[in-house]
């Protein structure tokens, strides 16, 4: 099924429209969540896309680990509700910063309170026990902004 009209992510597991992603091959991936409407990339880093650059629903990057690109990396910037949270771009950087903190305060540790340099608003949370990190942040043309990666 190809991605449209927003979807829903589990911050906790990583989880995409119920489909596990993170560590996924590059079919996996598309297997479950049907042909992006963009791919761009180097040897290095591989990119899907639903949506449109700038202002994408989600991009997902793959590097390569053990020889296969597998997805590192989710990015949301539109039209994306967490299982608990609900709407996650509609609020400003700070109120997410404080639902995520309140909410998953068990699954997550705040390691970069949410701060500006430059034209670059964001802070981060790292797992407290597991691989995931979430980023957060906010662009003058974009609005609010989320990835979770796993490093």
């Amino acid at each position: 099924m190809a991605l449209g009209g927003g979807h829903t992510v589990d911050l906790a597991s990583g989880r995409l429209d119920g489909h596990r992603v993170l560590g996924r091959t590059i079919p996996g991936v598309t297997a479950a969540l049907g042909r992006p409407d963009y791919r761009a990339g180097s040897l290095a880093e591989t990119v899907l896309g639903w949506g449109r650059r700038p202002d994408f629903a989600v991009e997902i990057r793959f590097r390569r680990m053990g020889g296969v690109r597998r997805a590192w990396s989710l990015a949301f910037e539109r039209d994306v509700r967490d299982v608990k949270l609900g709407d996650l771009l509609g609020r400003s950087s700070p109120e997410l910063q404080r639902a995520i903190r309140e909410e998953y305060a068990g699954v997550f540790a705040l390691v970069r309170s949410y701060r500006c340099k430059a034209h670059l608003c964001s802070g981060e949370f790292d797992a407290r026990n597991g691989p995931l990190h979430v980023g957060f942040g906010t662009t003058p043309k974009l609005g609010t902004w989320l990835t979770l990666f796993r490093r």
